[in-house]
């Protein structure tokens, strides 16, 4: 009754049982499992903690999240520049701010960007 309880299944632990912990949470063995797939976590297994103590997988998890990406509108990753690419756009801007269209191709092709990034 005043005992520590599972935040699972909400049922008292024996002060002789083992148990998991994540933050204030505690948990039995068998309690401590995603609650999409119902896999039991294990010590070193990467998970999520839900503000009311639920734990999802990390796959569960991803799964859900690019779910959710996907119906929110697809983004485009984000472009990774490297320093030559950096240096010949650099050098081309200081020589015309506003470079024409057949400029930006002449820069996409050489340094293997998207005209858009360009």
């Amino acid at each position: 009754r005043f005992g520590t309880k599972c935040t699972a299944c909400q049922q008292g632990i024996p002060p002789t049982q083992v148990v998991r912990k994540a933050q204030d949470f505690v948990y039995h063995l068998h309690c401590f499992a995603c609650i999409i797939c119902s896999r039991q976590l294990a010590t070193g297994d990467e998970f999520y903690l839900m503000e009311d103590g639920r734990l999802v997988c990390k796959e569960d998890y991803e799964t859900a999240k690019q779910n959710d990406d996907s119906e929110a509108g697809a983004k485009r990753p984000r472009t990774t520049i490297t320093a030559k690419q950096l240096e010949t756009l650099k050098n081309a801007y200081k020589n015309s701010p506003k470079p024409a269209r057949h400029v930006r191709e002449q820069l996409s092709s050489e340094t293997g960007l998207d005209m858009r990034v360009v």
